[in-house]
């Protein structure tokens, strides 16, 4: 089978905005996440797919730009499609639309595959790899390379995992992540600058009972912070992330 890519259409909900009125990247991201459960569905690779042979989609890294945020009530368009396999890195990217066709954002992610019994991460299937990928557009460039390190921390919070922060795969949803690390950010950051770029690294899971540290730092550039999440109890690293935002607000 070849793939092909996939349209799914979102209107932007009240309990999805901020005080702009405009929807925030958390809702976003999942939107494109559930625009991608859709075409996985159809091209029968979904993660119900994977979970009946004892696999699921792991989330790897995204890398996001937006050039306008939708507001309350838009009708969203969010074509995605497969993108390209590197190994065992399986690509994916996505574009956010208006109903008049007008581009408000764009995407990049790597996923995973990752046994559910051994919590270990293996070979692309050979059910997924019949799959032939056929990009439905030019690819984005590929979300690859390191992100510069977090080396002193302005702001910290602590984030106990409580349970309506654990998706099917019985850990933190990747989203809950992403807003965690950008409710850390000061606050004048938040009311006076708007979120252009984020790139995120998800590196290891957290479950249930967990307590995520999450920290932010100012990066190379006045625009740009950088961000660490961590498992209080083990130390571990689990997200690394870089957001650029706007100045002229």
């Amino acid at each position: 089978m070849k793939s092909y890519p996939g349209t799914s259409h979102f209107t932007i909900r009240s309990n999805e905005i901020d005080y702009r009125g405009q929807a925030t990247l958390p809702a976003l991201v999942s939107y494109m996440q559930e625009a991608a459960w859709e075409n996985t569905r159809d091209l029968g690779i979904s993660m119900y797919d994977l979970l009946e042979r004892g696999f699921t989609w792991v989330l790897q890294r995204m890398r996001v730009e937006m050039f306008r945020y939708p507001k309350h009530g838009e009708s969203i368009t969010v074509e995605t499609w497969a993108s390209g396999r590197e190994r065992v890195f399986l690509h994916r990217d996505f574009r956010i639309y208006t109903s008049e066709k007008e581009l408000l954002g764009q995407a990049t992610s790597v996923w995973l595959v990752m046994d559910v019994v051994k919590r270990q991460l293996v070979s692309v299937p050979d059910f997924i790899m019949e799959v032939e990928v056929v990009p439905g557009q030019e690819p984005l460039p590929f979300a690859k390379g390191k992100l510069p390190q977090l080396q002193e921390a302005q702001c910290a919070q602590q984030m106990p995992v409580r349970w309506h922060d654990i998706d099917l795969n019985r850990h933190v949803t990747n989203t809950r992540y992403l807003q965690w690390a950008l409710d850390t950010l000061p606050l004048e950051v938040l009311e006076k600058k708007q979120l252009q770029e984020v790139d995120i690294i998800f590196k290891a899971e957290s479950i249930l009972g967990d307590t995520v540290v999450s920290e932010v730092g100012k990066g190379a550039e006045e625009s740009i912070f950088l961000h660490k999440l961590l498992s209080q109890s083990t130390d571990k690293e689990l997200v690394q992330a870089k957001t650029v935002w706007d100045l002229k607000i």
